[in-house]
């Protein structure tokens, strides 16, 4: 197998954490084995999707009306989620408006039609695309495609966090984007990265904690209102989970972020499911699919060297 390399090998004789790790991936797959939602065959007009939204954080701030249930996600990180959803199938009843750079990563024939959102409405001082700029473009493609189901993929509560407390540690920290200053190609320095300096504990967790809940109260805010305009079944979601600080062994460092190649775990894996209560429902029909317009390869670098991913 994959995992069970001889530089693995090596790497565990090292760092013997490693095979309490790999116990709890076995101990998580067992349990939920054949649990994965397929977010696809499920009944709904629009899905809304969260980036790395926490089950029990939206349990706790979600305000919205409807029936809530947590499920397991077929990823822990963005195109884990898109491999095991998307790819090598055809959805062209669905219309997917992203702003996650993954999304250049999937074959022109998936959808209807793709929106990469992370081209045009990227805003260079935040290094994300903010959820206002989302939602008018969701609220466009649902005039422009009224027969279409919608797939509306917004980036927070991933991390370039968003409100005061972000704000401050951007200032306190010298923090651009999620990498603090190599998020630009030529740019990259020895300086370490945000989560570095909270792996060693030069940023404070409930400091990082509290801007996640911000960020997640600013697009539910946007989620919310974006619901209400919107007709037929709506569904909001999350593509995986996000560690703010577990420790996965009881003597190992705190984790942050979701970029693990070989962690597997509820706080990763497991993601809300909220059902939003249903008016009339669209007339949902298939056409051929449109080639999506695709960003260049240093644009998708420098995108996803802001969003932690490189």
């Amino acid at each position: 197998m994959e995992r069970y390399t001889l530089e693995n090998i090596k790497k565990v004789l090292q760092r013997p954490e490693y095979v309490l790790w790999e116990l709890q991936r076995i101990a998580f797959d067992l349990r939920h084995s054949g649990d994965s939602v397929d977010v696809m065959e499920q009944d709904w007009d629009n899905l809304i999707l969260l980036d790395a939204c926490r089950y029990d954080r939206f349990e706790a701030q979600n305000t919205m009306s409807g029936d809530l249930s947590a499920v397991v996600s077929h990823g822990g990180r963005s195109w884990e989620f898109m491999k095991g959803n998307f790819v090598g199938e055809q959805y062209h009843d669905t219309v997917y408006v992203t702003a996650n750079p993954h999304t250049e990563k999937l074959a022109d024939d998936v959808f209807h039609a793709v929106h990469p959102l992370y081209i045009d409405e990227w805003n260079e001082e935040r290094e994300t695309v903010l959820p206002g700029d989302v939602v008018d473009a969701v609220l466009d493609a649902y005039e422009r495609y009224p027969n279409k189901r919608i797939i509306a993929h917004f980036m927070q509560p991933h991390r370039p966090y968003l409100g005061p407390t972000a704000e401050t540690l951007q200032e306190e920290y010298n923090i651009r984007g999620f990498n603090r200053n190599i998020a630009h190609i030529g740019a990259r320095t020895d300086q370490p990265s945000y989560a570095t300096l909270l792996e060693r504990g030069e940023i404070p967790i409930d400091k990082t904690r509290q801007a996640y809940r911000e960020t997640l109260d600013i697009v539910l805010d946007h989620v919310t209102s974006l619901t209400e305009q919107l007709t037929g079944k709506t569904v909001v979601s999350a593509d995986h989970g996000e560690m703010l600080g577990e420790r996965l062994t009881p003597l190992t460092k705190p984790k942050f972020g979701h970029s693990f190649k070989y962690i597997r775990n509820r706080t990763l894996y497991v993601v809300p499911w909220l059902e939003l209560e249903a008016d009339a429902r669209r007339d949902i029909t298939s056409d051929e699919p449109i080639a999506f317009e695709r960003a260049e390869s240093a644009t998708v670098e420098e995108r996803l060297r802001s969003l932690g991913y490189k």
